[in-house]
């Protein structure tokens, strides 16, 4: 339910933005490199929980760790990418992506599956 939620959110703040197809989803990262995004993991769960992508594109997800997650929280894993990294406070946890080329999500989850989140995958900026 609260997924359906926030894809409804997100989909109404597309629209109510006066998206453009021609516009990316964010800007990349000088000199071309892939994007880079920073995701916190808390007691609250993922911050942002969603990352919108671009099929194909290559997106770097920086994860960092906030103790308030506890044990279930020390896990990042992207099951569909075969994806499993412990997390720290030290420093963030960067993993690489190049995203499927089909519109879509790639999950991300705490290790016991119980927070989650998302990269959603549009061919355009208007969902």
């Amino acid at each position: 339910m609260k997924t359906l939620l926030l894809i409804a959110l997100t989909t109404a703040t597309a629209l109510a933005s006066g998206c453009r197809k021609s516009e990316p989803p964010a800007a990349a990262t000088a000199g071309g490199g892939p994007r880079r995004v920073e995701v916190t993991v808390s007691n609250q769960g993922f911050t942002p929980p969603r990352v919108v992508g671009r099929p194909g594109e290559d997106l770097t997800l920086s994860f960092r760790y906030d103790k308030s997650a506890g044990e279930c929280g020390r896990e990042v894993v992207l099951p569909s990418q075969n994806i499993k990294k412990t997390l720290t406070e030290e420093k963030p946890t960067e993993i690489a992506l190049h995203l499927p080329q089909e519109k879509g999500e790639v999950t991300f989850t705490c290790g016991m599956n119980m927070l989650r989140g998302a990269c959603l995958l549009y061919t355009s900026r208007c969902v």
